[in-house]
């Protein structure tokens, strides 16, 4: 089994969010009144938000129309280029703000800190012979990024994107499977907060937290690490390491057992992490929205897979207690092309399935820069 994508590099380096319908209560357009202040119209930006990651801005005309179309608001924008060590230049920077900013986008920013963990041999063991070829989230660091590094980096961001960027995250992975301890994590907290006081800083944990014992999950996990907190899920590439093995060709009934594996599992990382947040933290599903090629049929997403995995996970966030109106959710990815991987892009069904739920449960919403 092939483990999962890098979101950096592709949400490493890439994950997936959108916003609501124009028959709900409100918009993006029309956030909370100026009365609640502008914590509670950029919490509102957080919990209506849809993205999906890709390791590359989404440029042409005809994939940022597409993505607009689907109901994506936010856009993954990561601080490298291809090559991992090369930073963005201010130029490239200014750029990808203003065209975010100009299809009326928000931005999630990826600073990758940490480098590539190999997992280890008790590890691998731990796993029953899981197989580990993961590609992350985001693209790896070659060397854990200094604090000078991250301070310049976040500041000539802001400099550009202040009344578009919502926030960053800096693993670029499972929390569990990097192996990045709560001390370098609430170091990553406070040194974003003391630079870009402003944004949001978000942790990411998925399957690799499902059985960690105690001690791993006090080594890996903190509430105090992270304003909130993308919970990565994905079934059918991952799901051995729950110690569960979907396949959508065998099975008698694949909606069925999707929907048995979305509940299960959420509801144990509700009750193992989610129930633990501290007030106002909210928890963003990314779900899977990607296969290798050469994957067998029966662990490629069907379309009814992403709608049942958005829609049943969203669901099961919102009934846990501090959740209620948190309609977030990411899709993990948009364009793998270059990774040996396809996404939503590569996937017109897929594409329809996301925007069905996006409109569905509340997508579609943009920015409104008086709330800014």
């Amino acid at each position: 089994m092939r483990v999962g994508l890098s979101l950096l590099r592709v949400f490493a380096a890439v994950l997936l969010l959108g916003f609501v319908q124009t028959s709900t209560a409100a918009r993006l357009e029309d956030p909370p009144d100026r009365q609640f202040g502008r914590e509670a119209q950029r919490r509102f930006l957080i919990e209506h938000m849809r993205i999906a990651a890709s390791d590359r801005l989404i440029e042409q005309d005809d994939e940022i129309a597409a993505y607009v179309s689907a109901q994506f608001n936010t856009l993954v924008l990561f601080d490298t280029e291809d090559s991992v060590t090369l930073l963005k230049s201010e130029q490239r920077i200014a750029f990808e703000v203003g065209f975010a900013r100009a299809h009326r986008l928000h931005i999630l920013l990826g600073k990758a800190t940490e480098p590539i963990t190999q997992v280890n041999e008790s590890r691998r063991l731990a796993l029953s012979g899981v197989q580990i070829v993961r590609h992350s989230f985001a693209a790896a660091g070659t060397a854990e990024t200094s604090d000078e590094e991250i301070r310049d980096r976040l500041r000539l961001w802001d400099r550009y994107g202040h009344d578009v960027i919502l926030g960053v995250f800096f693993l670029h992975d499972d929390a569990f499977l990097i192996r990045a301890t709560v001390e370098r994590q609430l170091h990553l907290y406070a040194l974003a907060h003391e630079t870009v006081p402003d944004w949001y800083v978000f942790g990411m944990i998925g399957e690799f937290g499902f059985d960690a014992p105690a001690e791993d999950v006090a080594r890996y996990f903190d509430p105090n690490a992270f304003d909130h907190l993308l919970i990565l899920m994905y079934p059918l590439n991952l799901g051995e390491v729950t110690g569960v093995r979907l396949d959508n060709v065998t099975s008698a009934d694949p909606d069925e057992d999707m929907r048995r594996y979305v509940q299960r599992y959420v509801t144990h990382m509700g009750e193992k992490f989610i129930t633990r947040f501290n007030k106002g933290q909210l928890a963003v599903p990314v779900i899977q929205s990607f296969a290798y090629h050469g994957e067998t049929a029966g662990r490629v997403p069907r379309g009814a897979d992403i709608t049942i995995q958005a829609t049943v996970g969203n669901e099961l966030v919102r009934a846990i207690a501090g959740q209620e109106r948190n309609e977030a959710v990411a899709y993990f990815l948009w364009d793998g092309s270059r990774a040996g991987m396809f996404g939503l892009w590569q996937r017109p069904d897929w594409i329809a399935a996301a925007e069905e739920v996006n409109r569905s449960s509340g997508g579609g919403g943009r920015i409104d820069r008086r709330a800014r």
